[in-house]
Protein backbone atom coordinates (compact mmCIF):
# COMPACT_ATOMS: atom_id res chain seq x y z
CA UNK A 1 0.00 0.00 0.00
CA UNK A 2 2.84 2.41 0.82
CA UNK A 3 4.29 1.89 -2.66
CA UNK A 4 1.00 2.91 -4.28
CA UNK A 5 0.73 5.99 -2.10
CA UNK A 6 4.30 6.94 -3.01
CA UNK A 7 3.50 6.52 -6.73
CA UNK A 8 0.41 8.70 -6.37
CA UNK A 9 2.43 11.38 -4.57
CA UNK A 10 5.06 11.30 -7.31
CA UNK A 11 2.41 11.73 -10.01
CA UNK A 12 0.81 14.62 -8.15
CA UNK A 13 4.21 16.28 -7.86
CA UNK A 14 4.82 15.78 -11.60
CA UNK A 15 1.40 17.12 -12.66
CA UNK A 16 2.49 20.74 -13.26
CA UNK A 17 5.33 19.54 -15.50
CA UNK A 18 3.08 17.13 -17.38
CA UNK A 19 0.65 19.99 -17.94
CA UNK A 20 3.33 22.35 -19.26
CA UNK A 21 4.85 19.76 -21.63
CA UNK A 22 1.54 18.23 -22.82
CA UNK A 23 1.49 18.02 -26.62
CA UNK A 24 5.13 19.06 -26.91
CA UNK A 25 8.02 17.10 -28.41
CA UNK A 26 11.03 16.51 -26.17
CA UNK A 27 14.43 15.12 -27.15
CA UNK A 28 15.67 12.33 -24.90
CA UNK A 29 19.37 11.44 -24.73
CA UNK A 30 19.96 7.76 -24.09
CA UNK A 31 23.45 6.52 -23.40
CA UNK A 32 26.12 5.77 -20.86
CA UNK A 33 25.35 3.47 -17.95
CA UNK A 34 21.64 3.42 -18.87
CA UNK A 35 22.55 1.34 -21.93
CA UNK A 36 24.63 -1.16 -19.98
CA UNK A 37 22.46 -1.96 -16.98
CA UNK A 38 19.36 -4.11 -17.59
CA UNK A 39 17.36 -2.53 -14.74
CA UNK A 40 18.19 0.94 -16.06
CA UNK A 41 17.19 -0.06 -19.61
CA UNK A 42 13.83 -1.26 -18.33
CA UNK A 43 13.31 1.84 -16.20
CA UNK A 44 14.17 4.08 -19.17
CA UNK A 45 11.67 2.27 -21.39
CA UNK A 46 8.96 2.59 -18.74
CA UNK A 47 9.67 6.31 -18.41
CA UNK A 48 9.33 6.79 -22.19
CA UNK A 49 6.01 4.93 -22.19
CA UNK A 50 4.79 7.11 -19.32
CA UNK A 51 5.69 10.24 -21.27
CA UNK A 52 3.64 8.99 -24.25
CA UNK A 53 0.68 8.12 -22.01
CA UNK A 54 0.71 11.62 -20.54
CA UNK A 55 0.65 13.31 -23.95
CA UNK A 56 4.34 14.19 -24.23
CA UNK A 57 6.13 13.18 -27.45
CA UNK A 58 9.63 11.85 -26.74
CA UNK A 59 12.10 11.48 -29.62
Amino acid sequence: MKKRIQKAETLLEALPFIKSFYGKTVVIKYGGSAMVSEPLKESFAQDIVMLKYTGINPV
